[in-house]
């Protein structure tokens, strides 16, 4: 057993919309960069936790596309198979490298849909990290 639990996860908002200013044959290169952010709210008398996960690319003449997508993941904390670590922690690593996958293909189906531009593909990584470094978790615990 592991001391955190993944519930379930839903899909809270997805938004996709192609750049009438990009242009293509001045483009051959694309480099997208997408922010991601994750939101942690945390009933500690209940032991349990919300977790969103967002992605989103601005538009920029350099990008065809903007977009955004967020998903909620529940999730709950068994403190008898927590092995010491507090369930904040957990919640930091595990519950965000839990939901990554889903995000990602949200955005690969969302971006394909278009018929104009290849889906995008959001580059595996340490997720968890990332976001870690660029202070892009932010954390509410009652």
């Amino acid at each position: 057993m592991a001391g955190i639990s993944f519930i379930n996860y839903v899909v809270d908002a997805m938004y996709y919309k192609t750049n009438p200013h990009f242009d293509a044959e001045n483009n051959k290169e694309i480099f997208i960069n997408e922010e991601i952010f994750a939101d942690i709210d945390i009933d500690n008398e209940k032991n349990v936790a919300i977790v969103t996960l967002k992605a989103e690319l601005v538009e920029t003449n350099e990008v065809p596309f903007s977009f955004e997508a967020s998903i909620v993941g529940y999730f709950e904390f068994n403190l008898e198979e927590s092995d010491g670590n507090s369930f904040k922690d957990f919640l930091e690593t595990n519950a965000i490298a839990i939901l990554f996958p889903y995000l990602r293909s949200i955005v690969s189906e969302l971006t394909g849909k278009s018929n104009r531009f290849p889906s995008y593909n959001m580059p595996v990584r340490n997720i968890a990290h990332e976001l870690s470094s660029k202070g892009n978790i932010s954390i509410k615990e009652n």
